[in-house]
């Protein structure tokens, strides 16, 4: 990748958590944290990133493979450059936590190389009040909430251990269209996030980025 080329996008509110030669990490005090990684190896994805079904396939599969769940997939424009923007969610890497991570990540093609910005929250306190809440409006209940048979466990440490060894669910509540419902879930903030960075996000020669050094942070790809 030539090393002329920066990236820009707004992090104005964040304050800079760690820094290193491939990536930077940012977070603010809504809970939100920004990554940006910027690999120095091409990217050898097995799919045209333009695919959005094989995109889908590959990324279903990594991230149930590491425990998580798919739940959006898009093609998007960002930058001037067209992008692939995927959201996912975790268990909670906090310990005894119930709790989701979510994550959304667009990815850069640049040359030969793939630019990665991450936005991650963690969900923290009372968790699953956006679920059930959506089941009490929806009338649906989540399936994994209901095992066929019934489970016996010897402690309640048991039975959490059992919970988070199950698979990820994609439920009705994760739709975008509760997001105004509970604006400070951290779905719901992991999304604002995303859109609002896209908006801000540009790209350009190293020229330029010094031309515009009074605006938002340049961060070049070396």
């Amino acid at each position: 990748m030539s090393n002329n080329i920066s990236v820009k996008f707004d992090v104005a509110d964040c304050t800079l958590r760690e820094q290193s030669e491939d990536h930077f990490g940012w977070s603010n005090a809504n809970g939100v944290y920004i990554v940006l990684r910027v690999p120095k190896n091409p990217t050898n994805w097995s799919f045209d990133p333009h695919d959005i079904d094989a995109a889908t396939r590959y990324f279903s599969q990594q991230s149930a493979s590491n425990g998580g769940a798919l739940l959006e997939m898009d093609v998007v424009s960002a930058g001037g450059h067209t992008a692939l923007r995927g959201l996912f969610k975790y268990r909670s890497p906090l310990p005894d936590s119930m709790g989701m991570m979510f994550v959304s990540i667009l990815w850069i093609r640049l040359g030969n190389a793939t630019a990665q910005i991450n936005v991650e929250s963690v969900e923290q306190g009372t968790t699953g009040v956006r679920e059930a809440t959506v089941c009490v409006m929806t009338g649906e209940s989540p399936t994994s909430a209901s095992p066929s048979e019934p489970v016996l466990m010897d402690s309640v440490e048991d039975m959490f251990a059992h919970m988070r060894a199950q698979p990820l669910q994609v439920f009705p509540s994760d739709n975008s269209q509760y997001d105004q419902m509970f604006p400070d879930h951290p779905l719901s903030k992991v999304r604002h996030r995303m859109a609002q960075l896209e908006a801000t996000l540009s790209i350009a020669t190293a020229e330029a980025a010094l031309a515009a050094s009074g605006q938002a942070p340049w961060w070049k790809f070396w």
